[in-house]
């Protein structure tokens, strides 16, 4: 994979790399996955609920 800069060190590196620093961005990000997990979360208790009342 390399390191992005010539010299193998942090001594180049003058600002931030990250393309998403100083705004909002990260924070919808998360609070979407956040919301996604939650999802799959309920949606697989309720697919699993479903199957041991079959059975139970």
């Amino acid at each position: 994979m390399g390191f992005p800069f010539e010299p193998a060190t942090w001594d180049g590196v003058s600002g931030p790399i990250f393309m998403g620093y100083g705004s909002v961005m990260p924070g919808v990000f998360t609070v979407i996955s956040i919301g996604l997990c939650i999802a799959a979360l309920v949606i697989g208790q309720r697919a699993e609920a479903a199957k041991y009342s079959k059975y139970k």
